[in-house]
């Protein structure tokens, strides 16, 4: 098996964390030269994006979400990702949503350094999504239960990606949410946790180098 992924894409972060943390022998590579638009990629994604899950078979997964839910599936005897009870897994899952849907978006349109107005919009639009996450935490180590689960492997690399992003702006944007802020740095000790923010900070220092 095998993942394609980028050090600093925070969805293919998600996926490596959930790889070490259940201990599966999956290689991780980069995407094609070419890539996003890369003919051969393409084929394997229609969408262009990371990242992507290869099975033993060739057949592609994508879209990390997805590809957590088929690794626990997949490999149900490694360490679960999924905290055990209904309502717990329910809350594992609507944080990961929470990420993908109130902290990645306004983050990605800030990347692309958008003119005073608009920055000032997404910034607002990202401090709102990290104060509904702060209202869904107590600031412990795990977001859900006294394990790593699905919440942790999305949220890490969202406020690693945060930290980031305000550094850029010269603000704090965990200032207003002390829940947020106690929790990232707490889950940021777990052992899958920090061989992947550390990928996240190299892959980060190497394109600053090259830019």
């Amino acid at each position: 098996m095998q993942l394609i992924s980028l050090p600093v894409s925070p969805f293919a972060a998600r996926v490596r964390i959930a790889i070490r943390a259940k201990r599966l022998d999956i290689q991780i590579t980069p995407p094609p030269a070419g890539w996003p638009n890369d003919a051969r990629f393409r084929d394997i994604n229609p969408m262009g994006r990371i990242p992507v899950l290869i099975l033993g078979d060739g057949e592609a997964i994508w879209e990390s979400a997805v590809i957590l839910e088929t690794l626990e599936e997949l490999f149900p005897a490694a360490p679960p990702l999924l905290p055990p009870g209904v309502l717990a897994r329910a809350r594992a899952r609507l944080l990961v949503r929470c990420a993908d849907h109130e902290l990645m978006p306004p983050m990605i349109a800030l990347a692309a350094q958008p003119d005073e107005p608009e920055t000032r919009r997404l910034v607002g639009r990202l401090v709102d999504g990290l104060a509904i996450l702060d209202g869904l935490i107590d600031g412990g180590p795990y977001a859900v239960g006294d394990r790593l689960s699905f919440a942790d492997c999305a949220l890490a690399p969202a406020l690693f990606a945060a930290r980031v992003t305000g550094e850029r702006l010269g603000i704090d944007l965990l200032d207003s949410t002390p829940n947020v802020a106690d929790y990232a740095a707490a889950v940021a000790e777990d052992a899958s946790v920090v061989h992947v923010l550390a990928e996240m900070e190299d892959g980060l220092s190497r394109l600053v180098r090259v830019g």
